[in-house]
């Protein structure tokens, strides 16, 4: 029902002013009590406990790990932080914070760092948080469904943070009382170990549900990489056996807001910030011309498709620096694009690393080349039917690492892969830095740094545990 008033019914009569004040006397009178609110507007830790909370606490480690690892809530993420350090991006603006980046020159007082290396580790603590109450308040099958998941989210965490940063990495925790526990530098090794850990206790869930069974081969595919990072490459096949080659494991952005966006998109298609490299500085991959897809002569590669943008009234072709052609990624082209985080492809490719390093060099072209003719594959990811031919033998050992290493940049492109990739590749297997990162004359004046990882942010030293020395930027 709707109330419909006349001025003439509100019209105030001395006995309504006397009431009036009365009222005002009271509210006056009452004003702590009134200010005294019994429902937050805020979740308190108390009301994170329990089965009931299981859900929210679920979708909120998916959704942080899903703005740290490609989200357009900061500068950078970590699929943009690896693509630029690393060769699949370059520069074409004009901030100057992110062409340290580029350039391989950051600073501790980089700004555009800070926002990336929170959000890391809010996705890290937010799948920390859901894990602790799944062991307190989890005790049927459907409450366990989504336990192998943030365990796993967790676990993946502390890889990214052993393949992208300096190898000195804080772990902190906020208590139940709001209260700090500051953790010390944990070195690539403890955070890979201690990922490991995380999906060696996902796998330990009974298997009770699809929902768990699906989660599982992420855990398989991530401890896999994780002992790939540590070298362990017999270890690292037999942890992927088993996983589906067509099996992913997305995260689904969303058009809602720019925390929600594909990050990947919203820098380069939509404000033309990064751009897909050339073999930068003569020593990176060809990303861009073997992905061109307005190109006449040779094959197109659908994994690293690509075109040059042409933008705004002027038509021009040039980002936002007004100087560097903007060739823009078509593995993103919306807003919402999905992004992979894991799936076979990665597991098959761990594999034909492993028959490499055993000297199956044949096996590992089998393997290589079953992935480029799975039609089902393909078709999963958009690709035409056959526009993979199958790759030969190389002949010298160096050769078939570059084959393996160049399928799995192709592969995982803009994925968060390429610079642990790159640094494993000076680390295990002994190729100089300059043979493997750009290095020299910088494309917008100077020359290329030595960093090889990210920093920790200056920020982190008011943790009264960091040791900041222990940070080294140029080691892999």
């Amino acid at each position: 029902m709707r109330y419909k008033y006349s001025l003439r019914e509100l019209r105030l009569t001395p006995a309504r002013f006397a009431t009036i004040g009365l009222l005002a006397t009271f509210v006056a009178c009452n004003s702590e009590d009134l200010l005294k609110v019994t429902d937050p507007d805020v979740a308190r830790p108390e009301a994170l406990v329990g089965a009931a909370a299981l859900p929210a606490q679920r979708a909120g480690a998916v959704g942080n790990f899903g703005v740290a690892y490609n989200g357009g809530n900061a500068d950078v993420e970590q699929v943009h932080l690896s693509a630029m350090l690393a060769d699949e991006f370059i520069n074409t603006e004009t901030f100057p914070t992110r062409i340290e980046i580029d350039q391989r020159a950051m600073t501790l007082a980089n700004t555009s760092l800070i926002g990336t290396f929170f959000d890391l580790t809010r996705a890290r603590s937010f799948a920390d948080l859901a894990v602790d109450n799944y062991r307190l308040s989890a005790k049927t099958v459907a409450d366990s469904a989504g336990f192998p998941e943030v365990l796993s989210l967790s676990g993946l965490a502390y890889v990214l943070f052993a393949e992208n940063y300096c190898g000195a990495v804080p772990v902190s925790k906020q208590n139940a009382d709001g209260s700090f526990t500051f953790g010390a530098a944990e070195s690539t090794t403890t955070l890979l170990d201690s990922a490991v850990s995380k999906f060696d206790q996902a796998l330990a869930v009974p298997q009770a549900t699809v929902l768990t069974a699906t989660f599982k081969q992420l855990a398989q595919i991530g401890k896999g990489r994780a002992l790939l990072d540590q070298a362990k490459y017999p270890e690292a096949a037999a942890a992927v056996a088993g996983v589906s080659t067509t099996f992913q494991y997305n995260y689904t952005h969303s058009e809602t807001t720019a925390r929600q966006n594909n990050g990947t998109w919203s820098l380069t298609s939509s404000v033309a910030r990064f751009g897909v490299a050339d073999v930068e500085a003569g020593v990176g991959l060809p990303y861009q011309s073997d992905g061109n897809l307005k190109k006449t002569v040779g094959t197109i590669d659908p994994r690293v498709a690509d075109s040059l943008a042409r933008r705004g009234a002027a038509n021009s072709p040039l980002g936002f620096d007004g100087a560097t052609n903007q060739w823009v990624q078509a593995k993103y082209p919306l807003r919402s694009s999905p992004v992979t985080i894991a799936d076979g492809v990665e597991a098959r490719l761990i594999e034909a690393e492993a028959q490499l390093q055993a000297g199956d060099a044949a096996g590992a072209l089998v393997t290589l080349n079953a992935l480029r003719s799975n039609a089902a594959l393909l078709a999963l990811r958009g690709y035409p039917a056959n526009s993979l031919p199958p790759l030969t033998l190389q002949v010298t050992t160096a050769a078939q690492q570059d084959q393996l290493f160049k399928e799995r940049a192709y592969w995982l492109f803009l994925t968060s892969h390429r610079l642990g990739d790159m640094r494993r590749l000076v680390k295990y297997y002994t190729r100089p830095v300059n043979t493997v990162f750009p290095n020299g004359a910088y494309f917008k004046g100077g020359v290329y740094g030595t960093d090889v990882n990210v920093p920790v942010p200056q920020q982190e030293q008011n943790n009264p545990e960091y040791d900041k020395t222990a940070c080294h930027q140029d080691v892999p």
